[in-house]
């Protein structure tokens, strides 16, 4: 029994205030705009066992490949079920996605992210915030 998710990794500028003397308007150059990466996480709990793919989208057809891209690397000869529990989002519901033979998904109880064990995978990635008295 193997677990899913999705998380979001990138940059997006922000525009923030700068010192300045009263009265003067500084130049400050900045890009708006962002880029992101999504990471699609695969974890077995029981093993600890873990395999991280990078796609550029999170759409049908990026987990459709994810999909066929884990089959492969952890079943190659189709000799096993994987059973793959993932949650309720819109692109791994959809019709359009390709579940590869000997792969069966599970789908988790909507808004309940505690159930999933490969939520903890982002928990290190995540800045830390910390407070000083």
């Amino acid at each position: 029994m193997w677990f899913q998710d999705e998380a979001r990794l990138g940059t997006k500028s922000v525009l923030r205030r700068c010192w300045a003397k009263r009265g003067v308007r500084p130049t400050a150059p900045h890009g708006n705009g962002f880029e992101w990466t999504y990471i699609y996480g695969f974890v077995h709990p029981f093993s600890g066992r873990t395999d991280l793919l990078r796609f550029d989208t999170v759409d049908t057809a990026s987990f459709s490949a994810a999909l066929s891209l884990f089959k492969a690397r952890f079943d190659p000869v189709d000799a096993r079920l994987l059973v793959l529990v993932i949650d309720n989002a819109g692109w791994h519901r959809s019709a359009r996605v390709v579940v590869p033979p000997g792969v069966h998904l599970v789908f988790t109880l909507p808004y309940t992210p505690e159930l999933m064990p490969a939520e903890h995978l982002w928990l290190g990635s995540a800045p830390r915030m910390t407070s000083r008295s």
